[in-house]
């Protein structure tokens, strides 16, 4: 495959994601687990390095919601549109603020990211998160997610 050597237009791979997840809510364990396709780009060092991983969620509620994980070192930030937009940003070791629409309103969350390892590269590659959420410093739950990326055969340019 001969690679394109335009700077401004990067590879982006077909890509199988598998998300496990789970929440730990007053002692209450809740997991769910997607598996999707989607397309992992390697974002350029004007952008800040790293990689973008494109899905559309298979999530219940949130089905047809496109979502953009972006992964750049121990810094992982989570954009989504539809019905129940987010945007969150999990760095390790810091916290940060966030705002969740739910059926209920519009919530300001704390986000505070304990673990974020990622070993993602052009063949793929693992993600795993441990953060907790918090609603006025209140504590309301302890997640774990473990994001598996498997490229796919064949490639195609941006």
């Amino acid at each position: 495959m001969k690679r394109n050597t335009n700077p401004r237009q990067q590879l982006k791979y077909p890509v199988v994601i598998e998300i496990s997840d789970s929440h730990e809510v007053e002692g209450e364990l809740l997991s769910s687990e997607m598996m999707c396709d989607g397309v992992l780009e390697e974002l350029p060092p004007e952008f800040g390095g790293g990689w973008q991983l494109d899905y559309t969620e298979q999530s219940e509620g949130l089905e047809g919601s496109r979502a953009a994980l972006r992964i750049q070192n121990s810094l992982v930030s989570l954009s989504r549109d539809g019905e129940f937009p987010l945007e969150i940003t999990l760095e390790q070791g810091v916290r940060h603020s966030c705002y969740y629409n739910t059926p209920a309103g519009m919530m300001h969350l704390g986000v505070y990211a304990r673990s974020v390892e990622s070993d993602i590269s052009r063949g793929g590659g693992r993600i795993k998160l441990w953060y907790t959420l918090d609603l006025s410093s209140d504590l309301m739950s302890m997640n774990r997610m473990e994001i598996k990326v498997r490229r796919c055969e064949r490639s195609y340019m941006a």
